[in-house]
């Protein structure tokens, strides 16, 4: 059997989501992310999650000082320059994650590297724990180069 296809990106937004509100799951037959909100019973999924519980893999969200590492390895890969120092400082500050999107907003190029750059960090996550459970899906990111090789 060929492995289901899944968009990277449904992936990510479930790896990067933090909420108390519900959890993510991956139907491992289908390959489609599912969103359970914790607070609204509905009657089918749930159903369905208990009717095969080894269908569904919880998808548990990447703790945040990953997402701040991948940031700064970021940071390191660029060369010197005011960019660079910019968003060097924005990781030393409060809530350095919004800092950095904020100073990103100034760099336009270089937003759009940090977006591949991003989603190929993710996409090394997100393949090491598909590995690690056993499912055979086949991730399409949205940014070709970042396809496995």
């Amino acid at each position: 059997m060929s492995p289901i296809s899944i968009r990277a990106d449904e992936l990510i937004m479930a790896f990067e989501h933090h909420d108390a509100l519900g959890k993510h799951y991956l139907d491992r037959q289908s390959g489609e992310v599912l969103y359970i909100f914790e607070d609204i019973v509905d009657e089918d999924e749930t159903e369905q999650l208990e009717a095969e519980p080894d269908r569904y893999l919880l998808i548990e969200p990447i703790p945040s000082y990953t997402g701040f590492q991948i940031m700064a390895d970021f940071v390191d890969s660029l060369p010197g320059g005011k960019a660079s120092r910019e968003l060097a400082n924005a990781l030393c500050q409060r809530h350095p994650f919004r800092r950095f999107k904020d100073i990103l907003l100034g760099y336009s190029s270089l937003r759009e590297q940090w977006f591949r750059f991003h989603e190929k960090a993710l996409l090394e996550i997100i393949r090491e724990w598909l590995e690690e459970n056993e499912v055979e899906v086949e991730v399409f990111p949205f940014y070709p180069e970042n396809a496995q090789e």
